[in-house]
């Protein structure tokens, strides 16, 4: 997997589940968006765009690629799929989607869990990993869970 900065999201199996997702749910618009003439930045495009249904068919992508119960992504093998899962949902709630609390739960835990050996700085992706941790978390505490 290419990695390409210090967030969890910045990887190639998130970033195709993010297109994917944005693509399935709006199609022709995502794409007319995400033209190389359109003056907005992918991140505005993502905070247009983002939503419930575009957590799920990023999450469903994922599921099509590594199986279909996450849960089931155990061995070493699924540590990309877990944290590409976990970039998803980490995306999605920095633009202010409300995460279901199972789908949060599990990205904390495969945050907390994570052992990859990342190709920038240690450093900068562990306190990375810990403000995504606190963020995931703090949207559980918002809702009361």
């Amino acid at each position: 997997m290419g990695y390409w900065g210090d967030r969890s999201y910045e990887n190639d199996d998130a970033h195709d589940a993010l297109d994917a997702g944005f693509e399935r749910v709006h199609g022709d618009r995502y794409e007319q968006l995400m033209d190389d003439a359109n003056q907005f930045t992918f991140e505005q495009v993502q905070a247009e765009l983002a939503g419930p249904e575009t957590l799920a068919a990023a999450l469903d992508w994922l599921s099509d690629q590594f199986g279909d119960d996450p849960e089931s992504w155990t061995s070493d093998d699924d540590e990309e799929a877990r944290l590409a899962y976990a970039g998803v949902v980490v995306r999605h709630a920095e633009l202010g989607v409300a995460l279901p609390d199972d789908i949060r739960r599990r990205a904390i835990a495969w945050l907390e869990a994570e052992s990859l050996d990342w190709e920038s700085d240690r450093t900068r992706r562990e306190l990375r990993r810990r403000n995504e941790i606190g963020l995931l978390t703090r949207m559980g505490n918002a809702a009361g869970l």
